[in-house]
Order: structure tokens, then C-alpha cells, then sequence
């Protein structure tokens, strides 16, 4: 129950706050854009920088996690296509990549990242971050050659993956962790007024993120072909998290910790990035907006319920 008072209401109460603002149009689509360029290029990468720079990485890292994590994502994508296949036979198979893509990939830079630090502390950092790497090369370059080698486009799998990894190369979470894990191996501690500049703009990132991401709800879609978007709901919000534990904890035996860690990310909403790949590509762009809005309202229970029952560890 503390952990439903302490982080779950504050967490979700910052989201709805921001999409009250929006829908009462209390901050323009022009404030909207500013406030998340502050989040994605200055707030949340100073703050995974800061974080990562002190993560002690060699003694964290556990591959175990990695594949509990990204099978998990990947089971619970592969199941979803196919359910997709017997259910909605006359989507394509770009639509059904976006639909996997949307039940695999979760929320976890913008919510995830912030509520786990709340959760666990530093000590999430690491495999919290991990998850949003994996996500990103793993996922993305999936659904991208799902649609490209379906859709009749015919394009080669160096030029998907050539494209995916410059994506990757200016996303500034991904350099941010990186750089931090650079610094880190270094040994060398930051100038004292620069540690303070970056703790004083880390500490903007999680109120802001999540602020940013209730306005990012205004004005989404509830369209028609709400049963593919159930199906692709009950994949990200409850067989994600649920096939993650069972690999997590009854297949590669993970410490509780790092198994209510993986658990909670994958029970996570999903992201916003499902929505700008089923965008540039064109493909099933009403469902995926809808998505992230019915998962994201759903989420506000779903998520405090994983928090509450794998903080007890």
C-alpha cells in the first residue's frame, strides 16, 4: 500500500495532470513540443549520463536478465502475430509487426526509467537502462523488416539495418548511456560545479517526462478496430510482464530484485515509439496511436498492481 501512496499515485497523478493541461488547453502544441525537446535532448539523457556513469557495470551486469527481458519481449511478440494471423487474417504482416511491436515494446525510458529509480534507487539503473537499449536494437529492427520485406518494398537487410542504426546513433538516450558508461570506465569523478549542473537537471527529468507524456495523450484517437487494439492491450499489459516473470523467475532462477525489475518494465504501457515507426513507415498508424492511449489509461491499474506485488521482495 505504500508503494501504491508513495510512487504509483504521485507517478500517474503527473501524467493525468499533463493531459488535464492539454485538454483544457492550459499549455499550447507549441509549449508541448518545447517541453518534450527538454525532456529527450536535455533532461532524461543528463540524467541516464549521471546514473550510468556510477553504475558499477561489471558487477551489475547479469546476461541472464538480458534474456529474460528480451525473450520475454520477443515471446509475447511472436504470439501476438500469430493470434493477430487467426483473428484479423486480413491485416498484412507489416500491420501485424506493428502489432507485436506494440505489445513488446513498453513505455520504459519515458515511465519506466523514473518509477524504477523511485522504486529501487540507483541500484535499477543499469538493468532498467538495458531494457531501453535492447528494446531499441532488437525490436525496432524486427518490425522494420517485417514491413519492408512484406510490404512489397523489397528492401535489403543491410539498408534496414543501416537505417536503424543511424537512428539509434542520434537517439540521445542511447549516446547519453553510453557516454556515461564511457566516463564511468574512466575513474574519474566530475568537476563539483559540473556534478551539480547535472544533478540539478536530472532531477527535472522524471516530473517533466512524465508531464510530457500525459499531453502527448490529447487528441489521440479512439477509432474503430478497438479488438485488435484489446489484443495487442492484453499482449503488452499482461502476457509481456507475465511471460518475462516466468522466464525471469522459473527458468533462468533470477534474484527477486532483478526479476521485480524486469517484470515491472515489461508491464509498462506502450511507448511512444511504436506510434513514430508505424508513422514513417505508414502502416496501421490509427491502431497504434490507439493503442498507446488504452494501455496507457489501463496501465494507471495494471502497473500500480506488478509495483505493489514485486516490491515485497
Amino acid at each position: 500500500m505504500e508503494t501504491l501512496l508513495t510512487v504509483s499515485l504521485p507517478f500517474f497523478g503527473l501524467i493525468f495532470t499533463g493531459y488535464g493541461a492539454g485538454h483544457f488547453r492550459l499549455i499550447t502544441a507549441n509549449a508541448h513540443v518545447g517541453l518534450n525537446a527538454f525532456v529527450i535532448w536535455f533532461a532524461l539523457p543528463v540524467m541516464l549520463f549521471m546514473k550510468m556513469s556510477s553504475a558499477p557495470v561489471v558487477e551489475a551486469f547479469d546476461p541472464r536478465f538480458v534474456a529474460a527481458y528480451t525473450g520475454g519481449g520477443l515471446i509475447t511478440y511472436g504470439l501476438v502475430v500469430f493470434l493477430s494471423r487467426l483473428l484479423f487474417p486480413r491485416l498484412s504482416w507489416g500491420e501485424r509487426g506493428v502489432q507485436g511491436m506494440g505489445a513488446a515494446f513498453g513505455n520504459v525510458g519515458y515511465m519506466g526509467l523514473p518509477i524504477m529509480i523511485a522504486l529501487f534507487g540507483d541500484a535499477a539503473v543499469l538493468p532498467a537502462v538495458l531494457v531501453i537499449v535492447f528494446d531499441h536494437v532488437v525490436l525496432i529492427p524486427l518490425t522494420t523488416a517485417i514491413i519492408e520485406g512484406t510490404g512489397g518494398r523489397h528492401a535489403s537487410v543491410k539498408a534496414i539495418f543501416k537505417r536503424v542504426l543511424i537512428g539509434m546513433a542520434r537517439n540521445p538516450l542511447i549516446i547519453a548511456t553510453f557516454a556515461g558508461l564511457a566516463w564511468g570506465f574512466t575513474g574519474w569523478s566530475l568537476p563539483a560545479p559540473v556534478d551539480a549542473f547535472g544533478n540539478l537537471l536530472a532531477a527535472a527529468s522524471a516530473p517533466c517526462a512524465l508531464f510530457s507524456l500525459g499531453l502527448t495523450l490529447v487528441g489521440r484517437p479512439l477509432s474503430d478496430g478497438l479488438e485488435e487494439v484489446t489484443l495487442t492491450t492484453i499482449g503488452k499489459l499482461a502476457i509481456h510482464p507475465l511471460v518475462v516473470w516466468m522466464l525471469a523467475s522459473l527458468v533462468l532462477k533470477l534474484d527477486p530484485f532483478l526479476t521485480a525489475v524486469a517484470v515491472i518494465q515489461a508491464s509498462m504501457p506502450t511507448a511512444a515509439n511504436v506510434y513514430i515507426l508505424a508513422t514513417t513507415q505508414n502502416t496501421y498508424v490509427e491502431r497504434a496511436s490507439t493503442t498507446i492511449l488504452v494501455t496507457t489509461v489501463i496501465a494507471t491499474i495494471t502497473v500500480s498492481a506488478f509495483m505493489v506485488l514485486f516490491t515485497a521482495y
